[in-house]
């Protein structure tokens, strides 16, 4: 009764203060966060001269025939433990004829439940189309369409990711310094952007044969435009 006299005389205490503070702000973060995964990313092929504050594009990398069509033979080589050096048509030239994903499950009509064909992949929040590669600036970026599964309530985000590759362990790993989530920044958060990475590659079905000379590779460096994959031997 005390307490309740006090707290109607002098208000809430420092303490009630503070943590109401805190849960406001982490309120504040969240729903700003939701808005930013699903505002709009523009896909362009290049950077407007005038950027509005805030606002994040997509721009694609390059899948020209003409030169994907050499990765055939790079590919071989690579195969063969020899070193080679690929550009971003090269890199889409891979993944469209090596890379398999999950399919995503169909979209319902508005509506109506979702059909019985999304059930095994229906525990999947996060659901990555075929990705995109990108050479700019001596970083790899990686871009796809993601569908953001909840119940049956599907809808587009882009993710892309900016980065270079950092030796872990005893082989070459991946390292993104930017992850976006439709315009939300995820790389402001570390550990939510690993645990998403790590749950859509766990999706990506790369050949054996690629994994193994992945891992005996000596170094991996983005210079002028490619990506180098240098041999062991």
């Amino acid at each position: 009764m005390a307490r309740k006299i006090d707290k109607a005389l002098y208000g809430p205490s420092l303490t009630e203060v503070f943590f109401g503070a805190v849960l406001g702000l982490l309120a504040g973060v969240a729903v700003a966060s939701i808005y930013l995964v699903f505002k709009t990313v523009p896909t362009v092929k290049e950077l407007p001269k005038v950027q509005p504050r805030g606002m994040v594009y997509f721009i694609p990398g390059l899948d020209g025939k003409a030169k994907g069509a050499a990765w055939l033979a790079k590919q071989k080589q690579f195969i063969d433990g020899k070193s080679v050096q690929v550009v971003e048509d090269e890199l889409n030239a891979w993944l469209a004829t090596s890379i398999k994903m999950d399919a995503p499950p169909p979209k319902p009509k508005d509506g109506a439940p979702a059909p019985a064909a999304a059930a095994p992949v229906s525990d999947s929040i996060f659901i990555p189309s075929k990705p995109n590669f990108r050479i700019a600036n001596d970083r790899l970026q990686l871009g796809l369409n993601c569908t953001l599964n909840w119940y049956g309530l599907m809808t587009d985000v882009t993710l892309q990711t900016t980065g270079t590759f950092t030796k872990q362990g005893d082989h070459f790993v991946y390292t993104p310094q930017t992850v976006y989530l439709g315009s939300c920044p995820l790389h402001l958060l570390p550990a939510l952007s690993g645990l998403l990475l790590s749950h859509l590659t766990d999706k990506v079905k790369i050949p054996d044969e690629f994994r193994s000379s992945w891992n005996k590779l000596r170094d991996v460096g983005i210079a002028g435009g490619t990506l180098k994959l240098v041999a062991a031997q």
